[in-house]
């Protein structure tokens, strides 16, 4: 990119590409002077040209639907893309990447989906893709990973990822709030998308988790590869019986690889965590990102995942680090991204071992609690707490275990049979809890 003035191409200008024009409208004279170069947005990729014109946000005269303009143009050398989706963003991508263009993108289905043949198309033509909007909004999770994290080996991560869901547990948790109540109030506020599928079904946060677990871990995680279990499903008996235990909920993106193991256990879920922790502390909209090294320790990445500016302030800081040269060189000389890694060995969920709390409705009967506790020891599962309220002899109550650690296969397997037991209604449900390292 020689020259004093770097011509960049943006596809999309929705929510976040709106605020990557202003930032690069109002704050250029800062810009030029931190990179001794000046930014032109020289062209913007649309679908409806009229609308984007009539928008105020850029010059008309730059708005157009000829990808042409952009994927080939010899006065672009950078291309950002904050359209989001696979395709046809993919094949554009690609062809931006063989024309010698570099890359700023925030999508992380993107990346989660065909990032290793996008890294190494890349690197084949000698440009970079900078990517840290993708993960977690403006914080810089990315740059933790690549950079500020080297010289460690990352043994955990803990993630908050997806406002959406946070905002509506935390609701639910704070105020009592069904699932369907919290919903329609992130709705109403901006939180959630009128379709929130992909938030609540937790595969937003599992895309950014493969993502963050590759660059972590040094090997090839896609989004395939991380079991997602949304919010969708919780019912708020369950919030307030782990809160009387002294824990809070958050759906957590969870890795973890520990010393000397080849295996990986990544996924995605509600999960009980301390009240004391300080991911119990990370409200509303709010995402954080807690990674565990053996030299730093543990280290935590707070602010807000998603919204215009947030999400512009990192595609705009990715933008200036490749002006500057400093992200080009990271990525030329980085050998973490998965276009260089071997594929994760993904441990089988099912051998994940934690602590768990499971919670039966049962009739209250005498015996109960000694056919449950005897299935339970059948599995080698020792218990930590017990929590059932008074009741009427005959009523149905909830009953609450929770186990020390153990293989949560151990678990479904007792739950199962468990469901099978006279008095027990309907299916036990099984929430994992959370010990956070040391």
């Amino acid at each position: 990119m020689a020259g004093d003035v770097i011509g960049v191409g943006m596809i999309g200008l929705g929510t976040v590409g709106s605020g990557v024009a202003e930032l690069l409208r109002d704050q250029g004279d800062l810009y030029a002077q931190r990179t001794g170069k000046r930014i032109e947005l020289r062209r913007v990729l649309v679908r409806d040209v009229e609308k984007a014109k009539a928008s105020g946000l850029v010059d008309p005269a730059i708005v157009t639907d000829d990808q042409e303009q952009i994927i080939s143009a010899k006065d672009i050398d950078v291309v950002i893309e904050v359209a989001g989706g696979v395709e046809p963003i993919d094949s554009l991508m690609q062809f931006a990447l063989e024309h010698g263009k570099h890359v700023v993108t925030a999508n992380k289905s993107l990346l989660a989906a065909k990032g290793p043949e996008l890294f190494a198309v890349a690197r084949d033509h000698g440009v970079s893709i900078a990517f840290e909007a993708s993960c977690g909004g403006g914080i810089p999770c990315v740059t933790a990973m690549t950079t500020g994290l080297m010289a460690n080996r990352i043994d955990a991560l803990f993630g908050i990822l997806n406002g959406t869901c946070n905002y509506i547990l935390t609701e639910m948790t704070g105020s009592g709030k069904t699932y369907a109540q919290a919903l329609a109030e992130a709705q109403e506020a901006g939180f959630a998308e009128a379709d929130p599928a992909l938030d609540v079904s937790g595969q937003d946060a599992a895309q950014k988790l493969a993502i963050l677990a590759s660059l972590a871990f040094g090997v090839r995680i896609t989004g395939d590869d991380v079991h997602a279990i949304g919010v969708d499903g919780l019912d708020l008996e369950d919030i307030t019986l782990g809160d009387e235990m002294g824990y809070d909920i958050k759906l957590l993106a969870i890795a973890e690889r520990w010393p000397g193991s080849k295996w990986v256990n990544i996924g995605v879920q509600p999960c009980f965590i301390k009240k004391d922790e300080l991911l119990a502390q990370v409200a509303g909209p709010y995402n954080a990102l807690s990674v565990h090294g053996h030299a730093a320790g543990h280290t935590l990445y707070y602010g807000q995942g998603a919204g215009q500016l947030p999400t512009a302030s990192a595609v705009v800081s990715d933008l200036l680090g490749i002006v500057s040269g400093s992200a080009s060189a990271a990525f030329s000389n980085m050998r973490l991204t998965p276009d260089l890694t071997q594929p994760a060995h993904i441990l089988d969920r099912r051998d994940t071992e934690s602590a768990y709390y499971l919670r039966m409705q049962t009739l209250d009967v005498p015996g109960v609690m000694a056919e449950v506790t005897s299935i339970l020891g059948d599995k080698g599962i020792s218990l930590s707490q017990v929590l059932q309220h008074e009741s009427k002899a005959g009523e149905v109550v909830s009953l609450v275990v929770t186990t020390h650690l153990t293989r949560l296969g151990d678990v479904e397997d007792a739950a199962e049979e468990i469901a099978g037991l006279e008095p027990i209604q309907g299916e036990p449900v099984i929430i994992r809890v959370i010990e956070m390292p040391a």
